[in-house]
């Protein structure tokens, strides 16, 4: 399990940090999972498999590779993809990625996501705010607001996909 300096010190990689050159399938896992172990070390299983991204790309959910090569492109679809499919589904992950596409590059869309979770992150996690501790209604008020949030953004998603 995570520690709060482990979270208030995470940084999301940035479109330039990933490599610009292309990778093959076993350099994308390993870099995805590094950058999202931190959230899912707890888990039994791998967070990340090439059969879970060979499905995506069948689901056309992202795009296939080139000759078996990986381009920034990708590993900044998956990073997103991987973070978010516990909170939403698939489907609402892709459309909510192609609404943002329409109105900016890949690469403003994916830094923006990155500087809205490291905001989300700080605002959640922030002492100063409220303390963390673990008393019952703090718990429950807290799964309530993250039921609330996902509905919303999947309120969010599904509306401006109707545009």
């Amino acid at each position: 399990m995570f520690t709060l300096d482990e979270i208030r010190a995470y940084r999301c990689p940035r479109w330039k940090d990933w490599p610009a050159i292309d990778l093959y399938m076993d350099q994308v896992i390993s870099l995805i999972e590094d950058s999202i172990s931190l959230f899912y070390e707890d888990l039994p299983a791998k967070s990340v498999t090439s059969t879970m991204i060979n499905n995506y790309v069948k689901q056309k959910i992202i795009v296939p590779s080139n000759n078996k090569k990986y381009q920034r492109e990708h590993l900044a679809y998956l990073y997103v993809l991987f973070l978010l499919k516990p909170v939403l589904s698939l489907t609402d992950i892709s459309n909510g990625i192609s609404f943002m596409q329409n109105n900016q590059t890949n690469e403003e869309t994916y830094n923006l996501f990155c500087d809205e979770l490291e905001a989300a992150l700080a605002m959640a996690f922030d002492v100063n705010e409220h303390p963390i501790e673990r008393r019952p209604n703090d718990i429950i008020q807290t799964i309530a607001l993250a039921f609330a949030y996902t509905l919303l953004a999947r309120y969010y998603i599904a509306s401006n996909k109707e545009k």
